[in-house]
């Protein structure tokens, strides 16, 4: 391949170097894996060697990215897989990547989808939660385990606090709301009987 005649510190990223071999820019490459293979000026380097370098380089920056992206906020291992491959990066470096991160306990599908249901479940039934988890990649059994532990207990307060926004709200209203926030009939059907007193007088004589 040639010899290395300079590595310059990138102005707009600290972080990495750019490396000239015979006088001429070939690459910009992840500091410490340069450091990691000791790369240094007046080196010979193969294309098979260069390569290599190149691939850890690329490992390290997807592996920060992905710490970054998941600094903001929990996510599935889906999430990360797209967030990577919108950002470039080939499938076989998001796999380790994936890899890494999982081995540094930084991602954890089950954690995830636990806390997920947690924090979720105030505003939604299991038919929501159960679709919004699949969509981020979520096993299905992984869900079914999890909802199947987290009893709809919570539509009373939801659904009150919806009766005391809506004043006319009647039977049907009501049903539909909680349909639409992804509770079970059996669950909408017993909290309209346990909120009867508090529903108005329109809905009164509607039943299904």
């Amino acid at each position: 391949m040639g010899k290395i005649t300079d590595i310059q510190k990138q102005k707009k990223n600290r972080t990495r170097v750019s490396i000239f071999i015979d006088g001429e820019f070939v690459c910009g490459l992840d500091e410490v894996a340069v450091a990691s293979a000791r790369i240094k000026v007046g080196d010979n380097i193969t294309a098979e060697e260069l390569k290599s370098v190149m691939e850890k380089s690329e490992l390290n920056s997807a592996f920060e990215r992905a710490v970054d992206y998941l600094s903001r906020a929990p996510r599935a291992k889906k999430e990360i897989k797209k967030y990577l491959s919108d950002k470039g990066y080939d499938k076989a470096i998001i796999e380790q990547t994936i890899e890494k991160l999982c081995m540094y306990h930084y991602i954890d599908d089950y954690s995830y989808a636990q806390s997920y249901i947690k924090s979720k479940s105030k505003k939604y039934g299991a038919y929501r939660l159960s679709a919004e988890l699949k969509q981020k990649g979520i096993a299905q059994d992984v869900i079914d385990e999890l909802l199947e532990a987290a009893p709809e207990d919570n539509i009373i307060d939801i659904a009150r606090k919806y009766l005391r926004s809506h004043k006319s709200a009647d039977k049907q209203k009501l049903k539909r709301f909680l349909a639409g926030r992804g509770f079970s009939w059996d669950s909408i059907n017993s909290a309209v009987g346990a909120l009867a007193d508090e529903l108005s007088s329109a809905g009164d004589d509607y039943d299904e």
